[in-house]
């Protein structure tokens, strides 16, 4: 049993995360401690997910599966297992025997069975399909309530062979029935409490975030001034990379993302040239976060391959105001080092913008309404990577 519930609080952590960044769960209602078999309504692979997060790990919830299909490959079992809870159940032969011996260690132990009796996913917008029998006779041979659950909004978020879009999911549990009236009780009545609790009129999708709204009221020339000015400070003496704003702006913004991928290059090729010149006259500007290795590997890509040594810059993870210092000091031919800087600094912001343009036809819908937590998730990874990278130059 511990073993059990430790793996169902990590599922419900997980599966609640991801809820909430996608869109979020409303729940109405509650389910009682002990033993129950819970019955919805089913529209798509979503609704097991909306139940992970809305039950209470002390359910330990445990979700019917075609042994044939969910168990039959290696990959698969062990993903339906570890991250759901699945419950394997045999189609063949008696379909009700096999339910009722998978179920029955389950509830014995204080757990809870999720069954959905229209059997396979209804279309989004349809009433609730017609309900099988298995779970008012599983709930009455073991003696244990169930609970209609009405979900609704799960067939916008992910619909029967579409995409994952963000859309809110609204979960309402119902009254139990008691295992002594299950027996005499229709499947037509449980569909009827459980259509009743689904109401897709409430299954809005989260508005968008204000911070997002505020970014996408900003002209284009606002946009790519900034962009310019950051390249720009990037390239004499700010810390933070220029691929920063173009990440950060295009993913809000990927329709606007080649435009401000080339402002940002147009600041960094301006800053570089001026850095150059700065030291040429012996205008030391201050390098934060760099370390003496990065100098001292910049000076030898110029001494090696000239003006062309900038390119190096591509990959290495070396700021490219160390490079400008560095050309500066060794009196690099000024004009050839600005025209392969323009050549270099656009094919990096080109190759960010493309990673955001090609991820936002997925995120964007996401990043609407979840644009701060983007910008909070983003600002760690970048300052990890950034330790990284000082420490592999240390």
């Amino acid at each position: 049993m511990t073993r059990g519930i430790w793996a169902a609080r990590a599922r419900h952590v997980l599966w609640r995360a991801l809820s909430t960044l996608v869109g979020g769960v409303r729940i109405g209602g509650s389910v009682a401690p002990g033993p129950k078999v819970l019955v919805a309504n089913h529209t798509s692979h979503a609704d097991t997910a909306a139940l992970l997060a809305a039950l209470p790990p002390s359910c330990r919830p445990r979700f019917v599966a075609a042994q044939d299909y969910w168990f039959d490959r290696p990959w698969r079992r062990a993903v339906v297992t570890t991250l759901v809870g699945a419950l394997p159940v045999a189609r063949t032969g008696s379909g009700y025997d096999a339910l009722r011996d998978a179920a029955r260690p389950v509830l014995a132990d204080g757990g809870s069975v999720v069954i959905y009796p229209e059997g396979t996913r209804s279309a989004p917008g349809t009433p609730v399909g017609e309900f099988r029998s298995g779970a008012l006779r599983l709930a009455a041979d073991l003696g244990v309530p169930l609970v209609p659950v009405g979900i609704s909004g799960t067939g916008r978020v992910l619909p029967k062979h579409g995409r994952l879009r963000p859309e809110g999911v609204v979960l309402r549990f119902g009254e139990p029935l008691p295992a002594t009236q299950c027996r005499d009780t229709s499947p037509e009545v449980v569909r009827a409490a459980v259509q009743a609790l689904r109401d897709d009129s409430e299954a809005v999708p989260r508005p968008d975030s204000r911070l997002y709204t505020w970014l996408e009221r900003r002209s284009d020339a606002q946009l790519m001034g900034a962009g310019f000015l950051w390249g720009a400070a990037e390239a004499l003496t700010w810390p933070v990379m220029a691929e920063v704003y173009v990440v950060a702006v295009g993913a809000a913004q990927p329709a606007r993302a080649g435009r401000v991928a080339a402002s940002v290059a147009a600041g960094s090729v301006a800053g570089v040239v001026g850095h150059t010149l700065l030291a040429r006259r012996g205008v030391r500007l201050p390098a934060p976060l760099t370390r003496p290795r990065m100098h001292r590997r910049a000076r030898a890509d110029l001494r090696r391959c000239g003006p062309a040594g900038i390119w190096r810059q591509l990959f290495n993870g070396v700021p490219v105001k160390v490079y400008a210092a560095a050309a500066g000091e060794l009196g690099t031919p000024l004009v050839p080092f600005a025209l392969h800087t323009a050549g270099a600094r656009p094919a990096r912001m080109a190759m960010a913008a493309a990673v955001v343009v090609v991820a936002g036809r997925w995120a964007h819908p996401l990043m609407r309404r979840r644009y701060p937590e983007f910008l909070i998730v983003g600002s760690a990874f970048f300052a990890e990577g950034l330790h990284q990278v000082i420490r592999r130059w240390r």
